[in-house]
């Protein structure tokens, strides 16, 4: 009976498939992080637009039957029944 008392030797990879390996890996960093970066501020931009979008439809004055809309007539014609 023999016992072998050397280890078997470890599987070693070459430098190309380590480098390989090492960029796969940041690049993977990268696309996750800088994801995580941008999307909250894609999604602010996103809301800032529709605030912009609301307040310019909010702000356009429609014309309403029996009241004056231009700034003279208003002007003129505010409190004269309190007199």
């Amino acid at each position: 009976m023999t016992i072998q008392a050397n280890s078997p030797r470890p599987q070693r990879t070459s430098a190309a498939a380590a480098m390989l390996r090492v960029i796969v890996t940041l690049a993977m960093f990268l696309i996750v992080f800088i994801t995580f970066l941008i999307a909250p501020l894609v999604a602010l931009g996103l809301a800032f637009l529709v605030y912009l979008v609301a307040r310019s439809r909010g702000s356009r004055s429609r014309p309403v039957d029996g009241v004056a809309t231009t700034p003279q007539a208003s002007a003129t014609g505010f409190g004269a029944g309190a007199a």
